[in-house]
């Protein structure tokens, strides 16, 4: 008998690619090419650090002060408020303003004090009444006092004196925003037990995001978070997700970030 050897055509070839192609592909570990889905929404709170007021103060000479002229200071809402007048001893009144609800610091000064005489020492008086409220830098003639607790402060004022008062930074209360479903927040996957994330996305108009086509295995999703205690670090707001089925959804409810 003549066996008769048939040549596979191409159309048979191009089938058998096509399979070992698939089932090759599909080979893989936990990470992306699975069947499941893992689904969520951010929740996102705008935070705000309280700050601390800082004040510039900048002097003039002895010559444009007089008896009695003061300045107000403050601490935070509810702390001491001050007022800080000059008393020159040639002068045989009582020239103290005795502003109330204010605690008065005297500063002596004479009309021949330069302008660095007068911040020196009113920067002494300040330090030596005022106990920790405020952190106490001069520089010649410019007193920069930061107040040692944050939050709100009344501004400084230059009253009756001729003194330049700025507020470089104003003090500020800790600002907590609603917690609202946050859109284009970044949110990462992490497969099995690797140590960096393997994908990304972020998230959609209303919070929501999606992670598709994820084996059997164990997900850790994760955002990165502000840090309320030290504002200028972060940290990872993350969820385990056990993936134990094909072809499931499993969701991760709500994951919340502070922003």
């Amino acid at each position: 008998m003549n066996l008769v050897r048939s040549t596979p055509t191409l159309s048979s070839a191009l089938t058998f690619l096509f399979f070992a192609f698939s089932f090759f592909s599909c080979n893989k570990h936990e990470g992306p090419g699975g069947t499941s889905n893992i689904e969520g929404v951010v929740m996102g709170t705008e935070f705000e650090p309280a700050k601390n007021e800082i004040t510039e103060i900048i002097f003039t000479p002895g010559v444009d002060l007089e008896h009695g002229d003061y300045f107000v200071l403050n601490a935070p809402v509810g702390g001491t408020y001050y007022y800080i007048w000059y008393d020159n001893p040639t002068w045989i009144t009582d020239g103290d303003p005795n502003l109330a609800g204010r605690t008065g610091i005297a500063v002596p000064f004479n009309y021949s004090d330069s302008n660095v005489d007068i911040a020196t020492n009113t920067a002494a008086s300040i330090s030596d009444s005022t106990g920790s409220d405020f952190t106490i830098v001069l520089n010649n003639d410019v007193l920069t006092l930061s107040n040692n607790l944050s939050g709100e402060v009344p501004d400084a004022n230059n009253m009756t004196t001729n003194f330049e008062v700025n507020i470089q930074s104003q003090g500020e209360d800790e600002l907590w925003g609603e917690s609202l479903p946050l859109a284009n927040a970044k949110v990462y996957i992490v497969y099995g037990s690797d140590n960096v994330y393997g994908d990304e996305v972020q998230t959609g108009g209303d919070g929501d995001f999606r992670f598709s086509a994820l084996l059997k295995g164990t997900y850790t999703v994760y955002v990165i978070s502000q840090d309320t205690i030290i504002p200028t670090t972060t940290f990872k707001e993350s969820v385990v997700v056990m993936i134990d089925k094909n072809r499931e959804t499993y969701s991760v409810g709500e994951i919340g970030m502070i922003h």
